[in-house]
């Protein structure tokens, strides 16, 4: 590792968590128990550059900057110095690669336009969260939700489930075993393309259910005939809930309905439910726009030419 980056740790959650309040719009991908979860699978690595911290990662055969740079005075002089960092990072493991930072969330977006623009880099659009009503999870009214009522209704009528608020102690085991059934049940269906983004997944869904106690994380399991057939697990953040990881047995027809509209109704206090993005995986984006999204949260890219 280059001298002066350290990996992320749980001893790392005050630290990030003080920098991070500093966005006034986060994204799912700026809040601590994301990059801890990813941290091992996207290789990352932290540190603080003129004040400001900056966390790097390996993602499509490159290291980039993972999210803003955050706390320091000046934006700009921060991404020179990180983007220094990840072109060294690159010649380590022999990459050529115009250094990128990535998830610049939207709320930032004129402070990097204008960066991007003094210094004639590329600044374009990245990915986004997927941001619903809770009420309307709940609800689920009028025609563009037929098709998920169907399944919800077909859910019900055949299981006698039970919901439980999720504990580690109580699920952990059984989330864990779900997480790998979940896996070999979805391997069929996913294009190679995809397979290697469907193993980073199930990773980052292994180590939140392992870590969940240390991390605060929360949410419901769904239990049939005593038996866990899902899970949804995330974290309230600013008086919004965000589902981090959402797993259900293929073998419950509606399971994956049931548990969303469960969730919704669990949260109910919180107006908003964040899906996270899509990893710019297909199938995940069609799932969450199957719901209609109250609002898109984007997120930015910044490449240096």
């Amino acid at each position: 590792m280059i001298s002066g980056l350290k990996p992320v740790t749980l001893a790392d959650k005050e630290i990030f968590e003080k920098f991070f309040a500093r966005i006034s719009e986060p994204i799912a991908d700026t809040t601590f128990l994301m990059r801890y979860i990813w941290a091992e699978p996207l290789r990352h690595s932290w540190t603080v550059i003129d004040g400001s911290l900056c966390v790097f990662g390996f993602l499509e055969g490159k290291y980039v900057v993972w999210g803003p740079p955050v706390g320091g005075k000046s934006t700009e002089d921060a991404l020179q110095k990180s983007f220094e960092v990840v072109e060294k990072l690159n010649s380590v493991e022999g990459i050529n690669a115009a250094p990128a930072a990535i998830y610049i969330p939207e709320c930032l977006f004129s402070e990097y336009q204008g960066i991007a623009s003094r210094n004639g880099w590329r600044f374009d659009y990245w990915t986004q969260d997927y941001i619903y009503r809770t009420a309307d999870l709940v609800s689920l009214a009028g025609k563009k939700y037929h098709s998920k009522r169907r399944e919800l209704n077909i859910f019900t009528r055949n299981n006698n489930a039970e919901v439980e608020k999720y504990d580690f102690g109580k699920h952990g085991e059984a989330c864990l075993e779900l997480i790998s059934l979940w896996r070999k049940q979805k391997e069929g269906n996913v294009s190679d393309k995809d397979r290697e983004a469907l193993d980073l997944e199930v990773a980052a869904a292994r180590k939140l259910i392992e870590s969940s106690t240390a991390l605060h994380a929360e949410g419901i399991v769904v239990k049939v005939g005593g038996k866990l057939i899902g899970l949804a697990v995330g974290e309230k953040h600013r008086g919004m809930f965000t589902k981090t990881v959402q797993k259900t047995d293929f073998g419950f027809r509606g399971a994956s309905e049931f548990i969303l509209r469960e969730l919704a109704r669990h949260y109910g206090d919180c107006e908003f439910l964040n899906a996270e993005d899509d990893f710019g995986v297909e199938y995940l984006k069609q799932m969450k726009l199957a719901y209609y999204p109250e609002r898109l949260l984007k997120s930015y890219l910044l490449e240096k030419k």
